[in-house]
C-alpha cells in the first residue's frame, strides 16, 4: 500500500490588541508601547491516506510567541484529542521565540514577563480557530527538501578568567543550516514552506510587540509566493547561539531596521534555495513517538557539607519531554520543551544525518538545558538561568548522556 500526504494551512494573527507584558528581558518593564512587527500562528494539519482507506493525522503549530506555557499546552492537548482525535506523538505546539511577544505561563519569574490571563484565554481560542480553518482546506501535496546556510549567528559563552561571560565568541560552535522543505500541490502552486534555522530572536529589546526576524522573514517569503501560501519557522537549538550585532567586542541590541535586515537575509537565502533544484521526498505513514527523560539536578549541599559526608537531600528530577514526528521518508521532526544549547542541534543532525531536524521551545517549557562541559564551566545557560526559570539547582553534567541515549532509543 502506498500511502499519501495532504495538507490543510491557515495563518491567525494573535497579536493582543491591548497592552500586556512583554516576555524575555529582565530590564525591561511594563507594558508594550506599540507593535512593530504583528504576531501570528501559522498551522499545519497534515493528513496521510493509505491504499486501505485508513487515515492518520498530524498538527503543527509555528507561534510567534517565547514558548507556550505547559498549562495551555496541557488544556490544548486535552481539546485537541476531543475534537480531532489527535494525540499527543502526532501534535507540535511550536514558538518560534522571540523575545518581544507575551508571556505564555505563570511558573516563571516574573522578571521573565507577567503573564495576562485575559490574553492566554484569547490566544487558546485563537488557536482553535486557526486549526478549525486548516482542517478545512485538506489537499494533497508533494514535499520536496533544500539547504543553505545563513551566516548571522555567533556564539555567546565566552571563557574569561576562567569564567564564563555572556559575550560574543567567534570560535564557538553554531549551526548557520537553514533546512527549506516546501509542499507543493496537484496544480504545482506552493501550499506551504518550513523554515528551519537557528539563532535566538533578540535582536532588540524595545518595548514594542514583534515577530523579530523570523517573523520578518515568513512575511518576505509569503508576499513573494502563490497566494494564500503560508511559510512557518522552526527555531532549533539556539540556548546559546544569538545575532551577531557586535561592537568593540561586546554584544549591542539594535532596533526595528536590524530586525528586518537580519529577516531578509534569511527569506534571500531561502529565496536561493527555493531557486535550486530540490530533493523530492517520498511520502510516508506518519509516525509519532513521545518519551520523558528525568532530567536530575545538583545536590544542594555545599562544600563543607559534602567533606563531613552529611546525607544528600535528593531533589526530584523535571521530565524533559521529547517527541519525534515523521512526516516523510527521510524527514522528521524531534521536539523538546526546553531551550537547548546548539550542541545537542549538531548532534542530532550529525547523528541522523541531516534526516531529522531538532524543534525545541515545542509542548512547553523546563528552561536551559547545557551540556556536561558547560554544566562544570558554569556561566548563564548552565547555573544563571536557573532562578528566572524556577528551578531549585543546576542540572547534573549526566543530563547530556543520558539525552543522547533517549533520542538514539526514541528514533531507532
Amino acid at each position: 500500500m502506498t500511502p499519501t500526504l495532504a495538507l490543510g494551512t491557515a495563518k491567525v494573527d494573535i497579536t493582543p490588541t491591548w497592552p500586556v507584558p512583554l516576555a524575555g528581558f529582565e530590564g525591561r518593564v511594563g507594558k508594550y508601547r506599540g507593535v512593530s512587527l504583528p504576531l501570528h500562528a501559522r498551522m499545519l494539519f497534515f493528513v496521510q491516506r493509505s491504499d486501505a482507506g485508513k487515515t492518520q493525522s498530524a498538527l503543527l503549530v509555528s507561534a510567534d510567541l517565547i514558548w507556550w506555557g505547559p498549562e495551555l499546552v496541557e488544556s490544548l492537548r486535552r481539546r485537541l484529542a476531543k475534537r480531532w482525535g489527535i494525540e499527543a506523538p502526532f501534535f507540535i505546539l511550536h514558538a518560534t521565540h522571540t523575545h518581544s511577544g507575551p508571556q505564555t505561563t505563570h511558573r516563571f519569574s516574573p522578571a521573565l514577563g507577567e503573564a495576562d490571563p485575559e490574553y492566554l484565554t484569547w490566544l487558546e481560542e485563537r488557536l482553535l480557530q486557526g486549526i478549525a480553518l486548516a482542517t478545512a482546506n485538506v489537499e494533497p501535496v508533494v514535499a520536496e527538501r533544500g539547504k543553505g546556510a545563513c551566516h548571522f549567528s555567533i556564539h555567546r559563552r565566552k571563557p574569561v578568567a576562567g569564567k564564563i561571560e555572556m559575550a560574543p565568541h567567534p570560535d564557538g560552535p553554531v549551526d548557520p543550516e537553514v533546512h527549506v522543505v516546501r509542499f507543493r500541490t496537484k496544480a504545482n502552486q506552493t501550499k506551504a514552506l518550513l523554515v528551519h534555522f537557528t539563532c535566538h530572536p533578540t535582536t532588540t529589546d524595545e518595548p514594542l510587540v514583534s515577530s523579530e526576524y523570523p517573523g520578518a522573514a515568513m512575511a518576505l517569503l509569503e508576499s513573494s509566493l502563490d497566494s494564500g501560501a503560508v511559510a512557518a519557522f522552526l527555531q532549533g537549538c539556539c540556548g546559546d547561539v544569538r545575532p551577531a550585532l557586535v561592537k568593540e567586542g561586546r554584544f549591542y541590541r539594535g532596533g526595528e531596521r536590524d530586525v528586518r535586515q537580519l529577516g531578509k537575509l534569511l527569506a534571500e537565502e531561502v529565496t536561493r534555495v527555493l531557486n535550486q533544484p530540490m530533493e523530492t521526498l517520498a511520502p510516508c505513514c506518519l509516525i509519532g513517538r513521545m518519551t520523558h527523560v528525568p532530567l536530575p539536578f545538583q545536590s544542594l549541599l555545599d562544600r563543607n557539607e559534602l567533606a563531613r559526608d552529611e546525607p544528600r537531600h535528593h531533589l526530584s528530577p523535571i521530565p524533559l519531554e521529547m517527541s519525534w514526528l515523521k512526516l516523510c521518508e527521510g524527514f522528521s521532526l524531534l521536539t523538546m520543551n526546553a531551550e537547548m544549547v546548539v550542541e545537542y542541534g549538531l548532534f542530532i543532525k550529525q547523528r541522523f544525518a541531516g534526516s531529522v531536524l531538532p524543534v525545541p521551545y515545542s509542548n512547553g517549557m523546563i528552561g536551559y538545558v547545557p551540556t556536561q562541559r558547560q554544566v562544570a564551566e558554569g556561566g548563564y545557560e548552565a547555573r544563571e538561568s536557573i532562578v528566572y526559570f524556577c528551578l531549585p539547582a543546576p542540572f547534573e553534567a549526566t543530563v547530556e548522556t543520558a539525552i543522547h541515549e533517549a533520542i538514539n532509543r526514541l528514533i531507532d
